[in-house]
């Protein structure tokens, strides 16, 4: 099975692991770090959403005091449920960026603070 396994060594990561951390997963044999494939999430997200417009249409119309807020409050469960469990059967896991070291902000210029303003010299 090709998905949810490291692209470097092959061992495979467990499905709630690549659900839970989908943008930094670091394989336990290896060390390398992952991520999930960007086509993986957009399949989680559409089938979220489906579901969603399906329980939203379905909760519709109700007469009673909450027949307002209902369909929102299903429509977000249900996406909350069906996105990560297909995230968990679809992911793909593929190398994540580098990550950058931090540098200063600013470079110190050799003769320390006010070494080049508009007003150097001018005190």
């Amino acid at each position: 099975m090709a998905v949810r396994m490291c692209p470097h060594c092959k061992t495979e990561i467990t499905a709630p692991e690549a659900a839970a951390r989908s943008n930094d997963i670091e394989c336990p044999k290896c060390g390398t770090r992952l991520e999930v494939a960007p086509g993986s999430r957009t399949i989680s997200t559409l089938a979220g959403l489906a579901a969603g417009t399906i329980a939203w249409r379905l909760s519709t119309g109700s007469t009673s005091d909450l027949g307002g807020v209902l369909p929102t409050l299903y429509a977000f469960l249900a996406f909350g449920i069906v996105s990560p469990l297909v995230l968990m059967v679809t992911a793909n896991l593929r190398n994540a960026p580098a990550v950058l070291a931090p540098e200063p902000a600013h470079a110190s210029s050799p003769a320390g603070h006010g070494g080049g303003g508009l007003d150097a010299g001018h005190h």
